[in-house]
């Protein structure tokens, strides 16, 4: 028999669950992300404990639909990406990747409306438990980016689904290998975000839809809230540069990128480039194949299968090790990969990491318990 609504036990203190906080309303959840000196950075732990919260402890009023509202703590950050820097320095880079996929995979694919507030910063991993939600709302304050290259790796989290099927012809691979900032409204006309909202009505968006009495308004609670006439779109005066020089196609290459930049010349070519030389070459001939593969396939699990096996293969290499030093252990900002340049990556070379023998096969439907390893049992 489904519980009655008046008796669905909430509380507006809510409790803490590491460094997730979480509050049960009658029709809604309130997750918040609690590491605001680390930008809301997503930990091991963290991941662990939203998977386990929507595997084992959902919403009181199931099987009825509650909604849920995520955000950041602090006024800086919703996520600002994984913390790779933690994670590599206690080993446990596998159970992170394992269980963030199967969370963002869960996030997906249940019936519950997720809306993601976004307001800071929302890099890397923090895109990954918010983007696949079905409603996406970001502030004039909110800076998306997707900066995994400058680190040996590639966009993850589901990337290689979501930014080539972006409106703009070419910018998806642009964010991708270049790793730029959207910012603002821009967010919004990318498709990215659902809803543009101004930061200073963010509080009372969130006091509605934490105390909406039915699911099904939560879209209209969005458009009540959502500017209609968003600032200019600033990347459309250079539309006819992304969209010649990043258009992903069986003939794009790398190398032909940096030709096309070059050529062109102007102050935007010129910053892309300049972002690219930043990048590992091995992570940005990876990501245009991966990509390039991913566009063809018929559904994110698809694209997400073959991202894991790839990051399996890309974060055991000294790319990664030599990218995650420079930039977040001793932060020289200067990383000396093993592939100085786009020539010494040969085809046989990305071949490799797209090689799935000996790898473990991404499962979206593993038991909850296989993905709490590091923890033991239970959390």
């Amino acid at each position: 028999m489904t519980q009655s609504l008046d008796r669905v036990p909430h509380d507006t203190k809510g409790e803490s669950i590491g460094t997730l906080h979480v509050v049960n309303f009658p029709c809604a959840r309130l997750l918040t992300l609690c590491r605001p000196a680390m930008l809301n950075a997503l930990s091991l732990e963290m991941a662990q404990h939203m998977l386990w919260l929507h595997l084992k402890r959902p919403h009181p009023s199931l099987p009825r639909s509650a909604i849920y509202i995520l955000k950041g703590a602090g006024n800086k950050s919703f996520c600002a990406g994984g913390d790779v820097r933690s994670i590599v320095a206690h080993g446990t880079l596998c159970s992170f990747l394992r269980t963030t996929y199967q969370l963002n995979y869960h996030i997906l694919t249940m019936p519950n409306p997720q809306v993601s507030l976004w307001d800071g910063y929302v890099m890397g991993g923090g895109v990954g438990v918010s983007v696949h939600g079905r409603y996406r709302v970001a502030s004039e304050r909110a800076v998306f980016a997707m900066p995994e290259t400058a680190i040996g790796l590639f966009p993850d989290v589901g990337a290689s689904w979501f930014l080539p099927r972006l409106k703009m012809k070419g910018l998806g691979l642009y964010l991708g290998l270049t790793g730029a900032r959207l910012k603002g409204a821009d967010v919004a006309h990318t498709g990215l975000a659902t809803h543009y909202v101004p930061s200073a009505r963010f509080c009372e968006l969130e006091e509605r839809l934490c105390h909406i009495d039915d699911p099904a308004k939560v879209e209209a609670c969005l458009e009540e809230f959502a500017v209609k006439d968003l600032p200019p779109f600033t990347l459309e005066p250079h539309r006819e540069t992304i969209e010649k020089s990043f258009a992903l196609e069986e003939k794009t290459t790398v190398e032909g990128i940096y030709e096309s930049l070059s050529a062109d010349g102007g102050e935007f070519a010129m910053e892309a480039l300049k972002l690219l030389r930043k990048a590992s070459p091995t992570s940005l001939k990876v990501t245009l194949e991966l990509f390039r593969r991913a566009s063809q396939m018929t559904s994110i699990r698809e694209a997400m299968s073959l991202e894991y096996g790839v990051i399996q293969r890309m974060s055991s290499t000294n790319e990664f090790a030599i990218g995650v030093n420079a930039l977040l252990i001793e932060k020289t900002g200067d990383p000396q990969w093993e592939r100085r340049t786009l020539e010494e990556v040969t085809a046989a070379e990305v071949d490799y990491f797209f090689d799935s023998v000996g790898l473990v096969p991404w499962d979206p439907e593993a038991p909850l318990e296989t993905m709490m390893e590091a923890r033991g049992e239970g959390v």
